[in-house]
């Protein structure tokens, strides 16, 4: 079955939010599914509250530092991870607050056949650093202590570690389990689609059943793709998606240009050129697909749109149908941005 290897791991991140006071679904191992089941508003807008306050704690770091405090190096560190957890924890705050469609779309994905998909995936790497170094400050940086600080001091910075960690650990689980089986159970269903417009008894009948392309534009089922995909996209995956590639791309490459000379005297720097050229090619595939399917997205709305005028002029119909159609089929655009996606 899908995600069958991957469902252990699923099940682990569900208990480390567990341990956080979020537990919008659970594994029923009897019938073989996720089951969504309420939890306390009130978690969530505290959630909100902390990733707020943290945000802006990091914006004001930034910002209103005194000079020669922080070097521009720790200010970008500290930009990227801002700008990173809060985009996540709008693409978890879906997860969060209404986990229904979501469980639905988790069990749709297991009832898949076997071989389409295997994913091993688990939000380890912000546990692994806090547990190795300990010590580490707060990435936020406007609150640091030594031993003559105040006790008020002492307290800011314990308060500011404890929510650090929380964010580090809590939305980054979210994050990893609303996004991923999102986009890769949208890419399961066209592939679905397609596999059984392939195998239909009206397709068996002509002589294009070899050829999907053919197929495909032949009884107008890319429309109906193009419609699927905006539909799952549109809103929140894919501009987090893309939020967090560029924070990484960007951060890889300013560190990996930083340590230049440095780069070699440890292995673990080793990472940070392979994320910046993983994350580059993330970007430039997006970027592709999205001008495809932009260009694809407009023709089809015009074909729509005149045929939509041809019914209204011929049959004097409702058109709510067709106009529907239509906003299923335009093209992606960032939520609370101008720039374009889809």
């Amino acid at each position: 079955m899908v995600f069958q290897s991957g469902v252990e791991l699923i099940i682990l991140n569900l208990g480390l939010l567990d341990l956080y006071g979020f537990n919008p679904f659970f594994y029923d191992i009897e019938k073989n599914k996720f089951v969504s089941r309420n939890q306390s508003k009130l978690k969530v807008v505290l959630a909100t509250c902390i990733i707020i306050t943290l945000a802006l704690n990091g914006i004001y770091t930034i910002i209103f530092s005194p000079v020669g405090v922080l070097s521009s190096s720790r200010k970008a560190f500290i930009g990227t991870f801002v700008l990173g957890w809060s985009t996540g924890f709008v693409a978890a705050l879906c997860l969060l607050v209404d986990p229904g469609k979501y469980v639905d779309l988790m069990n749709m994905m297991m009832e898949f056949e076997q071989g389409y998909l295997d994913i091993i995936a688990a939000p380890a790497t912000q546990i692994v650093i806090i547990l190795y170094e300990s010590r580490i400050p707060t990435f936020l940086g406007s609150v640091s202590v030594n031993m003559e600080s105040s006790w008020c001091h002492w307290l800011m910075y314990a308060i500011s570690l404890a929510l650090q960690g929380f964010m580090a650990t809590g939305i980054p689980v979210a994050f990893s389990i609303m996004v991923g089986p999102v986009c890769s159970g949208t890419l399961l269903s066209v592939a679905g689609y397609l596999s059984c417009f392939t195998k239909s008894k009206i397709l068996q009948q002509f002589k294009y059943t070899d050829n999907l392309t053919t197929s495909v534009n032949l009884f107008s089922q890319l429309c109906v793709l193009i419609g699927q995909i905006n539909v799952c996209f549109r809103q929140i995956v894919l501009p987090a998606i893309l939020m967090y590639t560029i924070c990484v791309n960007i951060l890889g490459a300013y560190v990996t240009l930083t340590l230049n000379g440095e780069l070699f005297a440890n292995v673990g720097n080793l990472l940070l050129p392979l994320l910046t050229l993983e994350t580059f090619f993330v970007i430039m595939g997006l970027g592709t697909t999205a001008g495809f399917i932009n260009k694809t997205s407009i023709e089809i709305i015009t074909k729509l749109r005149v045929s939509m005028h041809d019914v209204a002029e011929q049959s004097g119909e409702d058109t709510r149908y067709m106009r529907r159609m239509i906003t299923a089929c335009r093209p992606m655009k960032s939520s609370g941005a101008t720039m374009s996606i889809f």
